[in-house]
């Protein structure tokens, strides 16, 4: 049997995984053109960081994107860890109760 901690840690990482992956699809920075296979546009990107600017490769997706969007990502991943230990305690408790039922007969 799985459990609703499972069903629901499943359902909010996968929801908020693709709302993350629509929203940065419709999202162009200054790195568009360069992952476009654009080699003459400018391969880095500068993001501020408290007070200070810092070149960001293009290749690094995470650092180009704003401070909630990391932590919505960072929400996601917290969202897949509890969805594995659940259904490997969900596993575990349906493997337990298989053992006793077979040992019961």
């Amino acid at each position: 049997m799985i459990s609703r901690v499972t069903i629901f840690a499943l359902l909010l990482a996968l929801m908020l995984g693709i709302g993350i992956e629509s929203w940065s699809s419709g999202h162009r920075d200054a790195c568009t053109p360069y992952l476009a296979g654009d080699k003459a546009a400018q391969s880095r990107m500068y993001v501020a960081s408290g007070s200070r600017m810092i070149a960001v490769p293009c290749n690094d997706w995470t650092m180009r994107q704003p401070l909630q969007i990391q932590l919505l990502c960072l929400v996601d991943l917290a969202l897949a860890v509890v969805f594995a230990l659940s259904a490997a305690a969900d596993l575990r408790d349906w493997l337990a109760a298989r053992r006793r039922i077979s040992g019961v007969r």
